[in-house]
């Protein structure tokens, strides 16, 4: 049985920052296309060495222009360019490729691993389809670089069910349709710091084996 106590000490609190990108109807293949600062912070619980579930707040800035595409055709577009902030908040489970511990620092504390969730965001310049639903998933690995401190890197996908990010919509209709039912995409790529602030003992080294 997990205790109270137990599963304080698996908290674990997380910052991050790197780059967002965008991938909708002006760009639908480069995912290093205007890449902007992203940053955010997660709060995460470890019930066992496989899993992770995680609450994760993002700020994304997200830029995008049809000049930049030669190729581009929309006769009916109104808007040319576009620039983004936009907040999102997910619960996500972590899948652990490896045994993982909090605190462990010499046998399970490295893991690849794979996330997916589900979230919603909001777009703080304004939007008309506020709090749409989003699916994330991604892949990272984290690292104990102290007993109560890790470190790592992750790179996340964001799937959305909606079109209006990029100002453009229904493109389909010109023939020239955008990936996976024409919605718009955004990722991340970031680097993260984490700290588990609550465990009651920490470890003495004379002790290890």
């Amino acid at each position: 049985m997990i205790t109270a106590t137990h599963a304080q000490d698996n908290l674990s609190v997380s910052l991050f920052g790197g780059t967002s990108q965008y991938l909708g109807d002006i760009n639908k293949t480069n995912p290093v296309y205007r890449s902007s600062p992203n940053f955010g912070a997660a709060l995460k619980t470890h019930p066992n060495l496989r899993t992770t579930l995680g609450f994760v707040f993002s700020h994304n800035s997200l830029r995008g222009s049809v000049g930049d595409f030669n190729d581009f055709v929309h006769p009916d577009t109104m808007a040319t360019s576009f620039s983004k902030q936009v907040a999102d908040f997910s619960v996500t489970m972590e899948f652990n490729f490896m045994p993982y511990e909090v605190y462990d620092i010499r046998h399970h504390n490295f893991t690849p691993y794979l996330f997916a969730g589900v979230g919603t965001n909001y777009y703080l310049s304004g939007q008309e389809n506020q709090f749409p639903l989003i699916i994330p998933f991604g892949l990272g690995i984290k690292y104990n670089i102290f007993e109560r401190f890790s470190i790592g890197m992750e790179w996340s996908a964001k799937k959305t069910f909606f079109d209006g990010m990029d100002g453009i919509t229904n493109i389909s209709e010109t023939g020239d349709g955008s990936m996976l039912h024409n919605n718009d995409w955004y990722h991340h790529a970031v680097i993260f710091i984490s700290y588990n602030p609550f465990r009651q003992k920490i470890d003495c080294p004379t002790y290890w084996e």
